[in-house]
């Protein structure tokens, strides 16, 4: 009968006789342990699975990641082409409107039904680049359900109350004020 493969190892000098001795023992304890009905645990398939359990996190949380630019890409190109589409030409040689668009006061020129429609909350004001374009009403809700960090001006005209106890109310101010 032949050698076992340890002690073919221990005669070519492949392996000490102190290194095989500790082989043995961990294997002689390994199967002590199995006996008893002791569960061995493998700390390497442990590590592996930990490891692997990570690298599908991380490429989950990546692809998470990706799928989240690529919906905001897609949003900000249906915007882009909502307000193209649906922009109202505006007149440059027209009336100035003045709207206050991130605590600073802008201005566009527009027509002067174009003002009165802004006004009324007919017409909205949407930025697109670095302009400011003119669209309905209807658009401009729209975009704003679409995507909320997109600026959107509609205004909501406010009906008119009067209390009681105004020291001005007898004064009206006028509509057509232009400042």
């Amino acid at each position: 009968m032949g050698k076992s493969l340890q002690d073919q190892f221990l005669k070519l000098g492949l392996v000490d006789k102190k290194k095989a001795n500790t082989i043995k023992k961990q294997k002689h304890r390994k199967k002590k342990k199995q006996r008893a009905g002791e569960q061995f645990v493998d700390e390497n398939a442990l590590l592996a699975k930990a490891a692997l359990e990570k690298k599908q996190a991380r490429a989950r949380e990546l692809n998470r990641q990706r799928e989240e630019k690529l919906k905001k890409r897609e949003t900000a190109a249906a915007v882009r082409q909502m307000i193209t589409a649906n922009m109202l030409e505006r007149d440059e040689s027209g009336i100035q409107y003045r709207f206050n668009a991130g605590g600073k006061i802008q201005r566009i020129f527009v027509s002067a039904d174009m003002a009165d429609r802004l006004s009324s909350g007919q017409l909205a004001i949407v930025m697109l680049g670095d302009k400011y374009e003119v669209v309905p009403r209807n658009i401009g809700e729209k975009i704003l359900k679409l995507d909320k960090t997109v600026f959107v001006l509609i205004n909501i005209p406010e009906q008119e109350q009067k209390s009681d106890d105004d020291p001005y109310a007898e004064y009206e101010v006028p509509d057509d004020l232009m400042w």
